[in-house]
């Protein structure tokens, strides 16, 4: 039947007016009427669908915004489509993104299409997808290299890339494919049979079946297969890889008006209010607090006493209770800056860059071990980061530098150099594994595949994002971002700035991911030198000294087992220098060996009391010797060399579905057209791209919106247990508002010109009116402001889990403070708790191994997290199984009896002494006469219980005995002191 329109009379078109509109809105082919047939030309773009885009679409995806970069404008930019692909395939509905959403009532979605608008949209691209302009034809969905380079950077370039060229063939390119290798070109434009490259596939010869494992492939399928066919029949098209940067380096998805916003604008230093409490102002902060206090009608509660102010103090700077003597110190100083000098010292301390390279630690996500899905291999070497933080805080290394050596240190000293190097050479190769802290299990082949290794990325980049930006980029991976002006493209813009060192198509797995360094350079970081050798041998003679009595009692034991008949030969062979002995008393020495070889684990198994003094010296001895290193390795991020591989925004995150490429470029809503990301390279060999390095000084630039705002603000959080925008890892749009963004900008600007000294703003906050408050709620405070958000009053807050368990050591003395080197291993024991392998786990907590996936019992029941893959805000649970680790763990109730033996050694007899002195031990005070009263009554019916327990489990009915007595008393003793290590006083800092 022809299709040529029917002219008919104006009755006709009365009569089937409605009936024809519908028709030709629907796309019908023909109209019935009676016997007769009426063709109708099918939908065109511009007379159908278009005015149906204008009314329903175009507001978000037209001139002004392109919502998932999707413009609905054109039919080119409709086949186009957005992050999530091309938004039709021409004659097929259903396999189209634009009717998928349409049909589902997803889009638009306020207010989703009627049934008739949905099958108008659905007969026009089941039609083809006409338009009056007739360029339907191009609407054909053709395989470019686009395509093609995702499936050989799956089967193929493990062997024939970046690293690995076998028989010279890099299959990455259009280009390197017709270049070829040793046999000959790899396709022949316009025939796929004649190609080496089908013919190989083909045959299934490669990749070759029994490396397939090995390297982490898979067979070729039949569609990618299909796919290069159909490419090198149509001559092998390159895909339009047009970059999205306008001239001026400005995104179109990121408006002036996304600009606006409180985060994206660079800081700036306000002036200070002045308010009525001008006596309590003793810096910039506290003006900033009391003027909106005084907005509420409240004020600052009274300062705290001089005893607790130096607990607090003491454990915000080094996570450690203070010792009865720096708290006397400090409360018989009465010199007027008696405070400041508490917070040199303090700062000044090597606990200061423990406790604060724990918070970074924190938000690095260090772990040492790797921790992905059920394996959870050890990372031998990273603890090296822990000691770099560690003692960069300590060392108050300007926090800008601090940055660009952990993003790109390997960019400022060549990693191909590794001798010779200064120990501020091998600092910088060592930052750099801040970008290796995220869990990765692509050691294990089976899940070592390109979702594995994006996986890695995405969580360096999470780490990266919410740590440093304080923002959420993930969101990103698979969409714009929902709620931030943070296109997809500017999530894979940033991915390619790793790329050239965390490359997922050219991967180097955990265990390959070393830089090998020489001892001396080693050995000059650690700061090590042949002083270290006169050290071991001092400790050595000394701990043998304290056992060379008991060595000679065993000796003489053994001796004198000996038959009388040999017994003084065998004396006298042992009493004579090896060189002057006869061949009678060489026998003898090599026969009895084994009994004449006395070591000092015997002399500890005779004399137990020797133990802890042989433990402390042998491990003060491993620690020197494992700091004096023989050649090792860094776990470091480094630059791969050679031409980095492309970056494609792989539509709804998925690897195998890339989209447009992209640049490496910084998010865009944090860029001016001023912006500073230029990129050079910083060798003249082909060994660094400068990426990183110069996302790491834009990242630093003067007055960055992000950066000094959200590590102060973690300062702050860290100090009053809240930060001035609560959502420490989101200054987005879905986190908090700063309660003082004037006070938060001060602060920023204050950090940038104190050379970035974070030290130097831990001691603006920490010598406030704000920090010296006590912490008493008032009933106006609780009405005004329940949350303290204004800090009318300091907050009470609970010791986090090592603080804990370091504090329950400090105070029985039994704490190795011994800083730096290898971890301290964990062991899970019969009873499931997993604890140190000391008998006791004596180093700091920061030392112990962790372990994602068996995690200290003492720490994992406080919420130390497991990092995955980072931890910006610890949560706080308060749960029974606290409480009963504290009253029946045996780790909690050996310290309290070492605790009691330390007090009884100290004090010696005199309750009242010894009551007096378990306080200022465990509490930094004193008791009160109440509290000193029911610890008397507590110890003498303690003491007496113990002393008829004792009594019974002997025999013993006449007087008992002084030994009987003491043991009656340490026991007693270790009874109150676990008391009080029980006590909410002992694990909240008021």
């Amino acid at each position: 039947m022809s299709t040529d329109r029917i002219c008919r009379p104006a009755s006709f078109h009365v009569i089937c007016g409605f009936g024809a509109l519908m028709s030709v809105l629907l796309g019908m082919a023909t109209i019935s009427v009676g016997a007769e047939s009426v063709a109708v030309e099918p939908p065109l773009f511009e007379t159908h669908i278009l005015p149906l885009f204008k009314e329903s679409c175009l507001r978000c995806h037209g001139e002004k915004k392109q919502r998932a970069d999707l413009d609905l404008r054109t039919l080119e930019s409709l086949r186009k489509g957005g992050e999530s692909g091309p938004g039709l395939v021409a004659g097929d509905a259903a396999k189209s993104r634009l009717f998928e959403l349409v049909s589902l009532g997803k889009m638009p979605p306020k207010k989703p299409l009627g049934e008739s608008q949905v099958e108008l949209i659905r007969r026009w691209i089941d039609a083809g997808a006409p338009s009056a302009e007739d360029i339907s034809a191009e609407l054909v969905a053709t395989v470019t290299e686009r395509e093609i380079f995702v499936t050989m950077q799956r089967r193929c370039t493990v062997c024939h890339g970046k690293r690995v060229k076998e028989a010279d063939l890099d299959l990455r390119t259009r280009e390197s494919m017709l270049r070829g290798g040793k046999s000959g070109p790899a396709i022949v434009l316009g025939d796929p049979d004649a190609s080496l490259l089908v013919q190989r596939v083909r045959s299934e010869e490669m990749p070759p079946l029994e490396q397939q494992f090995d390297f982490s492939v898979r067979p070729v399928t039949d569609g990618e297969l299909g796919d290069i066919k159909k490419w090198i029949a149509a001559g092998a098209p390159l895909a339009d890889e047009s970059f999205y940067e306008s001239d001026d380096g400005l995104d179109r998805l990121v408006t002036e008006a996304d600009r606006q916003f409180w985060f994206y604008r660079s800081p700036r230093r306000p002036q200070p209010p002045t308010v009525k409490d001008a006596a309590r102002v003793r810096n910039a902060i506290d003006a900033f607090l009391l003027d909106k206090l005084e907005a509420a009608n409240l004020t600052y509660s009274p300062e705290a006493n001089r005893a607790t102010l130096i607990r607090r103090l003491t454990y915000d700077l080094t996570g450690l209770p203070p010792s009865p003597e720096e708290v006397e110190n400090y409360l018989t100083d009465s010199s007027d800056g008696a405070y400041e000098k508490v917070v040199d010292r303090l700062l000044a301390s090597p606990h200061y860059g423990e406790r604060w390279g724990a918070h970074w630690l924190d938000a690095a996500g260090y772990a040492d071990s790797e921790g992905k899905r059920s394996a959870d291999p050890i990372r031998r070497h990273a603890w090296r980061y822990r000691d770099y933080v560690v003692r960069a805080i300590g060392a108050d290394k300007p926090y800008d530098e601090f940055l660009i050596e952990q993003i790109a240190g390997d960019e400022l000293v060549d990693s191909r150099r590794n001798e010779d190097l200064s120990a501020a050479e091998v600092d910088k190769l060592v930052a750099t594994g801040f970008l290796r802290m995220a869990p990765d299990g692509t050691a294990s082949q089976p899940v070592n595949f390109l979702p594995e290794r994006w996986e890695v990325i995405s969580d360096e980049i999470e780490v990266l994002g919410s740590a440093v930006m304080a923002t959420t980029f993930t969101c990103a991976k698979c969409h714009s971002h929902k709620y931030d002006p943070i296109p997809q493209r500017d999530y894979y813009r940033l991915a390619a700035i790793f790329i050239t060192a965390l490359d997922p198509y050219n991967w180097l797995t955990t265990n390959q991911r070393y830089l090998d360094m020489q001892a001396s350079a080693l050995a000059s970081w650690t700061g090590m030198h042949e002083e270290a050798n006169e050290e071991i041998a001092l400790l050595e003679s000394d701990r043998d000294q304290r056992t060379q009595p008991i060595r000679d009692r065993i000796l003489t034991e053994r001796l004198d087992g000996l038959p009388e008949s040999i017994r003084d030969d065998v004396r006298n062979a042992q009493a004579t220098a090896v060189e002057k002995r006869t061949a009678v008393q060489k026998y003898l020495s090599e026969k009895f060996k084994e009994l004449l070889t006395v070591t000092n684990a015997d002399a500890v198994a005779k004399a137990p009391q020797l133990q802890a003094t042989v433990a402390a010296a042998d491990r003060k001895i491993a620690h020197l010797r494992t700091m004096w290193p023989a050649a090792g390795k860094i776990r470091a991020l480094y630059e791969l060399g050679g031409e980095p591989s492309p970056v494609h925004i792989l539509r709804r995150g998925d690897p195998f579905l890339p989209g447009e490429r992209v640049s490496a470029r910084p998010p865009a809503v944090f860029s001016g057209s001023d912006d500073a990301f230029v990129v050079t390279q910083p060798w003249d060999h082909d060994g660094s791209a400068g990426r990183r390095l110069a996302f790491a000084k834009w990242l630093t630039r003067s007055r960055h919106p992000a950066t000094a705002r959200v590590i102060v603000n973690r300062l702050w959080h860290h100090h009053f247990g809240r930060g001035i925008v609560s959502t420490v890892g989101n200054f987005g749009h879905t986190g908090a508002r700063p309660t003082h963004p004037e006070l938060l900008d001060w602060l920023a600007v204050e950090l940038e010109e104190q050379a970035y000294s974070l030290k130097a703003i831990h001691r603006l906050i920490i010598t406030s009116s704000a920090y010296r408050q006590r912490s008493r709620r008032t009933p106006e405070g609780q009405r005004q402001d329940d949350q303290n958000a204004l800090l009318a009053r300091m907050p009470v807050r609970r010791l986090d889990a090592e603080s804990i368990r370091d504090s329950l050591l400090a105070v029985a003395d039994r704490l190795d403070r011994q800083a730096l080197g290898p971890p301290e291993r964990v062991e899970r024991k019969d009873d499931n708790v997993v604890a140190g392998e000391d008998e006791h786990g004596a180093r700091r907590s920061l030392y112990i191994m962790h372990r994602r996936k068996e995690m200290l019992t003492m720490l994992e029941t406080f919420d130390r997290p497991q990092f995955n893959p980072n931890c910006l805000l610890r949560r706080q649970s308060v749960v029974s199984s606290q409480a009963l680790q504290l009253l029946n763990s045996e780790f909690v109730r050996s310290q309290a009896a070492h605790f009691a033996q330390r007090v009884i050694d100290e004090i010696g007899p005199g309750l009242d002494k010894q009551i007096e002195h378990i306080y200022r031990l465990a509490l930094a005070r004193n008791p009160d006469s109440e509290e000193h009263a029911l610890a008397a009554e507590t110890l003498a019916d303690l003491r007496k219980t113990w002393l008829m327990e004792l009594a019974a489990a002997t025999g013993t009915n006449v007087t008992p005995d002084a030994d009987l007595r003491a043991e009656a008393e340490r026991r007693a003793l270790t009874g109150l002191c676990h008391t009080i290590l029980n006590s909410a006083e002992f694990i909240y800092i008021d």
